[in-house]
């Protein structure tokens, strides 16, 4: 069944409201009529069931039949900071780390990104895309939560700045840690996945992470691109974690 979602300010005890695209779709896509139920998500952790009670252009209101707290959520808060790439990479990174269980991405500027900056502009307007990249993705996997995207940082201000990082892995092709080695712990549950842009980190990068106790881990003998990277370290590391059980 597909899942739709409504911000939490449309939702009451027992009513849930659905507007522009998602009651669009509901309509003239999915073409549901007074009765059908339906599957809603609301962003920050909550699932619903409900049923149609109202159908108008525009705008549809359902009956709340069930709620499910977190659910399709991860049980480990697990963080992605990926090097920003030129285009569209970082999308794809979002889309495919959502649908796998990230939940939170922090873009990161690296000495050898061919991005160094953002005006206020642009900065606003990747977050605005990129939360609708997340948001599609919560949709299609049946997630309840969207992901925190957070504003793009110099890559000393991951350690400096960002919160909740817990145990910090960063992937090079000269890390000397390989990741099946790693075995979970129930000391944590946040973990904190490292991977550099096109070019990959430069030596003060790698001996700063070093400095600060991070693994540096390698993935063997293949280099992968880096939208290729951030979704398949993820891949591996949520199945590690037990996520896929």
């Amino acid at each position: 069944m597909p899942v739709f979602y409504t911000p939490p300010e449309l939702i009451t005890d027992d009513l849930l409201v659905l507007e522009g695209e998602e009651a669009r779709h509901i309509q003239k896509v999915m073409r549901y009529g007074i009765g059908d139920a339906i599957e809603v998500v609301d962003g920050i952790g909550n699932g619903f069931r409900a049923e149609l009670l109202s159908i108008r252009k525009g705008k549809i209101e359902a009956k709340i039949l069930t709620r499910t707290r977190r659910l399709g959520e991860p049980g480990n808060f697990v963080t992605l900071a990926t090097g920003l790439s030129t285009g569209s990479k970082f999308d794809e990174v979002i889309q495919r780390g959502t649908e796998l269980g990230i939940s939170r991405f922090i873009p990161i500027i690296c000495d050898k990104a061919k991005i160094k900056n953002l005006d206020a502009r642009s900065e606003s307007n990747r977050l605005s895309r990129w939360r609708k990249v997340a948001i599609a993705a919560v949709k299609q996997s049946g997630r309840s939560l969207i992901p925190q995207i957070l504003p793009p940082m110099e890559f000393p201000y991951l350690f400096e700045r960002a919160e909740n990082t817990g145990r910090k892995f960063l992937f090079d092709p000269g890390g000397e840690f390989v990741l099946d080695k790693f075995t979970p712990s129930e000391e944590t549950s946040v973990y904190t996945l490292i991977v550099g842009p096109e070019s990959g980190f430069s030596p003060a990068e790698l001996t700063h992470a070093r400095e600060r106790n991070v693994d540096i881990c390698n993935l063997g003998k293949r280099v992968l691109r880096t939208e290729n990277a951030g979704p398949t370290i993820t891949a591996i590391f949520m199945h590690i974690l037990g996520e896929f059980r």
